[in-house]
């Protein structure tokens, strides 16, 4: 009778006291940036924070668009302190490979990886990087476009320092024949080129001007931009910030947050024991399209209700 009463006593325990969820592993990742957190990273962040397996520290080392900056970031890294390491852009992933040799590397907005050198495919990139790419299907893009304007003469103004633009050009040259434009490339050559290359693009008469995934051009945007609407010459551009910050006219590309949750899963599925050489490079199927109303306006272009329909709008 007794060893009954305890068996009850014990059985009764169990039903209602919940098993205790088993602790979280913590684990600490190195975020090393060119130009500051952008939304790619709260995506990231927000991704692992909402992880059942891990509770990830990640620690911000930010280049702030100086390469010996980054140079020494990379040589300071503690490979025993950190499981991985994320990185944003090109540059900074070319970067990374080259000064790391055993610490697995998580990308994020780099757009052409396989030109690049860093992965050997998008299915299947081969080394110690995996990631996601802000890749814009550029036939969906001018599509988009041509609902807008009437594109002969395109602008491309980029970063002659960063070697990621020369990607994305290539790619919008294979456009051109299909939507009947063509391409004139206006590299600027640092902050005191900003001027000089500004005037050729003016003088130069073009339809529109578009700006590739560059972290230069971002960083110089208000300038830039400024001076294109002030002549009534249309902005492309891929870095939704610009549109909301910067005052460009449009942008077509992926969802930054999205991006970074992307990444985030790759990171997750590292920490877990996979290895980066085989997880697939992820990327964003839809453009999403960012319009500023206010440089709308200003330009005396009207957006079409369909396209408004879809679009993120800010004024």
């Amino acid at each position: 009778m007794i060893l009954r009463l305890l068996l009850c006593t014990v059985l009764a325990a169990a039903m209602l006291c919940p098993p205790v969820a088993s602790a979280r592993e913590r684990v600490e990742i190195a975020m090393v940036l060119w130009r500051g957190e952008t939304e790619a990273e709260k995506g990231f962040r927000e991704k692992l924070a909402a992880s059942s397996d891990y509770e990830v520290a990640v620690t911000v080392f930010d280049a702030n668009q100086s390469k010996e900056k980054l140079d020494r970031i990379l040589a300071g890294l503690d490979h025993k302190r950190f499981r991985l390491v994320y990185t944003f852009g090109t540059m900074v992933t070319q970067a990374a490979l080259q000064q790391t040799s055993d610490i697995p590397i998580i990308f994020n907005i780099v757009q052409r990886p396989v030109e690049g050198r860093i992965a050997a495919s998008m299915e299947r990139p081969g080394n110690r990087a995996t990631g996601a790419s802000n890749l814009v299907p550029m036939d969906s893009a001018f599509r988009t476009l041509g609902t807008l304007m009437n594109i002969r003469k395109l602008g491309f103004v980029y970063s002659s320092h960063d070697p990621a633009p020369r990607y994305q050009l290539a790619e919008i040259k294979q456009q051109q024949k299909r939507f009947g434009f063509k391409t004139f490339e206006f590299p600027i050559k640092g902050k005191e080129g900003i001027a000089n290359t500004m005037k050729q693009v003016i003088d130069a008469r073009v339809d529109a001007v578009i700006f590739p995934s560059d972290s230069f051009v971002k960083a110089n945007a208000t300038r830039i931009i400024g001076i294109l609407n002030q002549h009534r010459i249309p902005s492309v551009v891929v870095i939704p910030e610009m549109v909301s910050e910067n005052r460009a006219l449009i942008s077509l590309g992926p969802d930054y947050r999205t991006l970074g949750r992307l990444a985030a899963d790759n990171a997750l599925q590292v920490l877990k024991g996979n290895k980066p050489a085989d997880l697939p490079v992820r990327v964003v199927p839809q453009l999403a399209i960012m319009i500023n109303l206010a440089t709308a306006d200003r330009l005396g272009i009207h957006i079409p209700l369909q396209l408004l329909s879809v679009a993120t709008v800010v004024r």
